[in-house]
């Protein structure tokens, strides 16, 4: 971007108060969110860090760029940003949940302390205000947003920090722009500035809307700007946005799912209205926080009972009639601090304005929408503030740390939510959250727990509410299937030719009925049967590995590895990205006699996931086939240290170590196994 004229740099000023307050933050940061510190992945955590092909290996830099966010739905998130910090911390934690979620808050904390830095360069570009109230306003607006337990959804939820991230990278781009630098160094920030911008884009789509405030705040309040190189910044900001749009076609195309219907207006203006009230009373009272809130149901008007049930609804929207009415008093009024508070509701208009309802969205309120917005209504209040007589400002600046420690532990309360699965989906029902799609995962928590009886409860329950969630109709087939019930289970996972079409354009996920359907027809000994399933699910999921695998282990079984082959390879070639084929593959070839290539897809494999010790554990079975030992010792000590909690390592190590007449070795190799299955270390 071309560059202002020297200005004030954000840093400019005493630098060790400002290194102070970020301290300060991070602090507040990590003590209102320790309880989730040690929390379990839940919900699109079990995709994003866990079946996303796209975050074990630092091969995938590049290749997350040419890919939507979630592989096997119909959203058109595009976040490569988001999946590059995945990356990262995958490399540094591996599957420890303790460093995703730090990781989260760190980014948390750097959004905070950034945007202190740019309220304090903002509120210096309004020479009216003094320099201490706009230290202390700057800074109690950072550290007040960064513990407010709103943001709980977008910091304690592993796949929530696109938000974080999006903020963190528009507030460096902002301050990068507004230096004072000369020569090399302004050159080397304007360059950064755009990527940080182009980053902001690909980590969540909100960041426009970062583009569209920076505008106004430049075109509005910074007078030192001369209108060329504020025009030429806009026309930098537009080339990025250019490459943003670029970057988005690189993905296949995909088709939106269908079923988002468009309210009437007058609808659409009464959501606007009660979600802008939603959002206004969990700035002030953030008392009743879940997932997905809801704020308009239709049947609340069918009985007076209904409707008496529902009246904080109604509530609502006369909080959002006030708050509209605050935003015209706040940009009118001629009391101290009024550009202070016309940048707050400008900056808060335009974050809620994506979220307001006026357009179609997945949901009508949702706790991380207002993450970028919520900084905004902080603005406006500390233009408030600034309308307060100085000698009671400080009086109300000691209320800042009461209001900072009742967030925090409000925070912390709510973070702790998110620690255990079971918690999370239970208190998100009770309070409130859609029950359609929270009651699917609570149901499989409990089954994974062993519980079926109580997951199919649930799943009926579900099914009773909604009976057009087909989710709720397949995941029972599964439960019932899990129970033994075959014939009850094939009644929920079959479906019509045209049914199932339906179902397969407008459901994600819903491949899991045919898999579990040829499950039920092999297990039941008519592979001709099941093999017909799976080649028409095929047709209509052809990017589903599980279901190619499947028919590919049921040809395997019944017919030879020679006509199980050329569908894994071409599945493989085809995805080479994923490593589950490429390690069929391999086996596959092992089993043909053919181990050059075995050990060539191995060998690949181990590049698409940097700690699985798979790829080296069959490559050393390859060696043991092929009978070259020494091979084979060298890949299982790779495997071993790749993987060193698993006796059945250990066990293969023994007796490779054996067949190679090292007694001694293969003796203590044994005896680590045996420990560790004494210990239950490896399950």
């Amino acid at each position: 971007m071309p560059a202002p004229p020297a200005t004030k740099s954000p840093f400019s000023g005493r630098l060790l108060p400002v290194l102070g307050g970020g301290a300060l933050i991070l602090v507040a940061c990590m003590l209102a969110y320790a309880p989730v510190l040690h929390g379990k992945f839940l919900w699109d955590d079990l995709y994003l860090v866990g079946a996303n092909p796209f975050f074990k290996s630092p091969r995938f830099v590049f290749e997350v760029f040419r890919h939507w966010l979630f592989i096997d739905s119909f959203s058109l998130y595009y976040r490569p940003v988001q999946n590059l910090s995945y990356i990262v911390d995958y490399a540094i934690w591996n599957r420890d949940e303790f460093g995703y979620h730090f990781s989260n808050i760190l980014f948390h904390a750097a959004s905070a302390f950034l945007l202190f830095l740019v309220i304090r360069r903002c509120l210096r570009a309004m020479p009216q205000e003094g320099a201490r109230f706009t230290d202390a306003a700057s800074f109690s607006v950072g550290l007040l947003w960064a513990v407010h337990p709103i943001h709980n959804a977008a910091v304690a939820y592993v796949a929530g920090r696109a938000d974080s991230i999006a903020m963190m990278f528009a507030l460096a781009g902002w301050l990068l722009y507004l230096n004072d630098w000369s020569g090399w160094r302004r050159i080397a920030a304007l360059a950064l500035a755009a990527v940080c911008v182009l980053a902001a884009l690909c980590a969540k789509e909100i960041a426009v809307i970062w583009i569209a405030l920076f505008a106004i705040y430049l075109f509005g309040f910074e007078r030192a700007v001369p209108p060329r190189a504020k025009f030429a910044a806009i026309g930098s900001l537009l080339a990025v946005l250019g490459a943003y749009l670029w970057l988005r076609h690189l993905p296949g195309a995909r088709t939106a799912q269908n079923g988002l219907v468009t309210p009437p207006l007058a609808d659409r203006l009464i959501l606007m209205l009660r979600a802008l009230g939603d959002y206004t009373s969990l700035i002030f009272y953030p008392g009743n926080l879940h997932m997905e809130r809801e704020v308009w149901n239709p049947s609340a008007y069918g009985s007076l009972r209904v409707w008496q049930q529902n009246l904080r609804q109604e509530y609502l929207s006369l909080i959002g009639l006030l708050t509209i009415a605050g935003f015209v008093f706040a940009c009118r009024s001629r009391l101290p601090g009024r550009k202070i508070r016309i940048l707050g509701v400008s900056w808060f208009v335009l974050g809620f304005l994506p979220i307001s309802n006026l357009f179609p969205l997945n949901a009508q309120v949702a706790e991380h929408w207002i993450y970028m917005a919520s900084a905004g209504y902080l603005v406006m209040l500390a233009g408030f503030a600034c309308a307060i007589p100085a000698r009671l400002q400080w009086r109300l600046a000691a209320i800042v740390p009461l209001a900072v420690l009742a967030l925090g532990v409000r925070t912390a309360c709510r973070a702790a939510d998110w620690a255990d699965p079971e918690t999370f989906f239970r208190r998100t029902i009770a309070d409130g959250g859609f029950p359609e799609r929270v009651s699917l995962n609570l149901a499989e928590v409990c089954a994974g727990k062993g519980d079926l009886k109580g997951s199919e409860a649930i799943l009926r329950d579900t099914m009773s509410q909604f009976p057009d969630f087909p989710q709720a109709r397949i995941q029972l087939g599964m439960n019932l299937l899990q129970q033994g019930r075959k014939t009850e289970a094939e009644k929920y996972l079959a479906f019509s030719p045209h049914g199932a079409d339906l179902i397969a354009a407008t459901t994600p996920q819903s491949w899991h009925a045919a898999l579990n359907l040829a499950g039920v027809r092999y297990n039941g000994h008519q592979p001709a049967p099941a093999l017909a399933v799976l080649d028409d699910a095929i047709r209509r999921y052809p990017d589903i590995w599980e279901l190619v695998q499947y028919r590919a282990e049921i040809l395997g079984a019944t017919q030879g590895p020679n006509a199980a082959l050329p569908s894994v390879a071409a599945f493989a070639n085809d995805h080479w990205w994923h490593i589950d084929s490429r390690l069929m593959l391999g086996r596959l070839h092992a089993d043909v006699g053919d181990y050059a290539a075995s050990l060539a897809d191995f060998q690949e494999a181990a590049t698409l996931d940097i700690h699985s010790a798979a790829p080296f554990d069959q490559a050393a079975k390859t060696e043991v086939m092929a009978r070259q030992w020494p091979e084979a010792l060298d890949a299982q000590t790779v495997a071993i240290a790749r993987g060193p909690a698993q006796p059945e390592q250990y066990m293969m190590l023994a007796a490779i170590l054996d067949q190679m007449h090292d007694r001694a070795r293969a003796m203590a190799a044994q005896r680590k196994a045996a420990l560790l299955r004494a210990s239950g270390t490896g399950g």
